[in-house]
């Protein structure tokens, strides 16, 4: 994945975004080519690592084929499209639409747990991040057992992430301020947030340095023309 250093998703909202569940695809390499599954999954910390846990069906291609390679989990936090007519400054500098969103690309080892105690696990983990523990007392461990049975457990150990939020940040500030009063009053509001608590402080921090720049520029030729 291309990302150009002022679309890097910064760290600490990387590790903010890991702590739910979030969906995405996972994706293994097999002799016949990849295999994708859009599955919901969370994130666990082991030791000095980072796991990506979800479960598949049973009898999906990608746990019954060989996985011969490193895997992949492409999760998709947010996106929207956004129109020009909504940047303040588009009547004075018309500009195209474009597609603002974040993204996060993790590789690694993945493992499948085909025992039923993996799978429940796997399965147990994530529900229990969405609900109170009552959901699953009331369909009582007979049936999760023989629910888990039908699944198995997949897990991806994370080698290498990249993370990157394409979210209008080398726009205007105003374009940012305008952009975040659409989406506060349209949605997602997930995005109006993200414009408000990272682009528009790194707008603002990079045209105040272009501005700088400039007031300085002006003041070397003034000087030097009086000189």
């Amino acid at each position: 994945m291309h990302v150009p250093e002022h679309f890097r998703l910064p760290d600490e909202r990387l590790e903010q975004l890991l702590t739910g569940a979030r969906p995405g695809n996972l994706v293994t390499v097999h002799d016949d080519g990849p295999l994708a599954t859009f599955v919901p999954m969370h994130c666990e910390v082991r030791r000095d690592a980072k796991v990506l846990v979800t479960h598949l069906v049973r009898n999906n291609p990608q746990v019954l084929t060989p996985v011969t390679g490193r895997a992949m989990a492409i999760l998709d936090i947010t996106d929207a499209y956004i129109s020009p007519h909504w940047y303040a400054t588009n009547d004075e500098l018309p500009s195209v639409p474009t597609w603002d969103y974040v993204t996060i690309h993790a590789w690694g080892t993945v493992r499948i747990d085909a025992t039923p105690e993996g799978a429940l696990r796997a399965a147990r983990a994530l529900t229990e991040r969405m609900e109170g523990h009552e959901v699953l007392e009331a369909v009582g461990e007979e049936k999760l057992d023989l629910m888990s049975r039908a699944i198995v457990g997949v897990e991806l150990e994370i080698e290498r992430i990249e993370a990157k939020a394409k979210m209008s940040q080398n726009r205007h500030p105003d374009d940012l301020r305008s952009l975040i009063a659409h989406f506060e009053h349209s949605g997602p509001r997930e995005i109006a947030e993200y414009l408000r608590e990272v682009s528009l402080p790194h707008a603002e921090r990079r045209y105040g340095t272009l501005e700088m720049l400039r007031a300085g520029a002006r003041g070397i030729e003034v000087h030097g023309t009086m000189g």
